[in-house]
């Protein structure tokens, strides 16, 4: 509820009949909630560029040398005896594993901030 959603709701509550709770008691009880509102502390926002560079530096950090499975490489003999990489398997999993882990290990630190 904004403060703007309470005051609106303090004026209705003035033009209505009584009912079990008197106006009195039910503007008091929004008055009360909107002091509270007004006197919360504001959310910290969170700066998009910081989130993403370090979300970035903690991917960087990470051992990628499994990314590629090594198994699971095909290659040829290409022009003048060179060696060329057909297709090569990306493990998957492997990677979705380190990102979600950098993304905890960012949660973490993003929620040691708001302590």
């Amino acid at each position: 509820m904004t403060n703007t959603h309470i005051q609106s709701t303090i004026s209705k509550v003035h033009a209505n009949i009584s009912s079990l709770f008197s106006k009195e008691d039910v503007i008091k009880l929004l008055t009360e909630l909107d002091t509270e509102i007004r006197n919360e502390d504001p959310k910290p926002q969170i700066d998009k560029d910081v989130l993403l560079t370090t979300f970035r530096q903690m991917l960087s950090e990470k051992d990628w040398d499994n990314v590629v499975d090594k198994d699971d490489v095909e290659l040829s003999i290409g022009y003048n005896n060179q060696i060329e990489i057909d297709r090569i398997a990306i493990d998957e999993d492997f990677l979705i594993s380190e990102t979600v882990d950098a993304l905890e290990a960012l949660l973490d630190v993003l929620e040691g901030e708001e302590d």
